[in-house]
């Protein structure tokens, strides 16, 4: 279910796409979706967002301050340290709803949402983990070296199987067991399976 959502960040009222699992019971883990320069939630984010909210997440896309329909300002126009607030201000409208596990949300970066989403992570300790999203010419996970949460780089090239990378490592992240390096992100090719 897609429904359109309203947080403030700096005085500013921002609208956001909040993605909620059709059959879930009880809390659930969310996922921040933090899109590409533009910052419009009609991109790649919100495709992956709707598709991992199919498999039980809640899931928030948003636009930050002077994009989408901002009030009167100029579009768009990019404020690096307005559009942190931003994502710090959404986490916390993800934490705060009642669908959401406030111990289970996880920053997901597309392109150089990444760069902004893993400053996030060093700023405050909102995110249990930063998937990165990225395409063949991306190298975002190099942002990531000092982070002391786990991460991964998963190619947004095909949308299918990002959708399922996503689900299956946050699945992993609070059910199961990662890699004990929690510095280095993890390139783990889903594909192969041991015998």
């Amino acid at each position: 279910m897609k429904i359109t959502v309203t947080f403030t960040s700096q005085g500013r009222m921002l609208e956001g796409l909040l993605f909620l699992p059709e059959s879930s019971q009880g809390v659930v883990p969310g996922l921040l979706f933090e899109g590409s320069m533009t910052g419009a939630t009609n991109q790649i984010a919100e495709l992956i967002a709707r598709e991992v909210s199919l498999q039980g997440f809640v899931c928030l896309v948003m636009d930050h301050s002077f994009y989408g329909d901002d009030e009167g300002a100029a579009q768009p126009w990019e404020s690096p340290s307005k559009r942190l607030e931003d994502i710090k201000a959404a986490l916390r409208f993800l934490i705060d709803h009642a669908a959401v596990d406030s111990e289970k949300i996880v920053g997901v970066g597309v392109s150089v949402g990444v760069e902004y989403m893993a400053q996030v992570c060093r700023e405050t300790n909102y995110c249990k983990g930063l998937i990165m999203l990225q395409g063949p010419f991306d190298d975002s996970q190099n942002v990531t070296r000092d982070l002391e949460i786990p991460s991964i780089v998963i190619d947004e090239t095909h949308l299918d199987s990002a959708v399922d990378e996503v689900v299956l490592w946050t699945r992993t992240l609070f059910n199961g067991s990662l890699p004990e390096q929690k510095n280095e992100p993890q390139n783990i090719d889903w594909s192969r399976s041991d015998k």
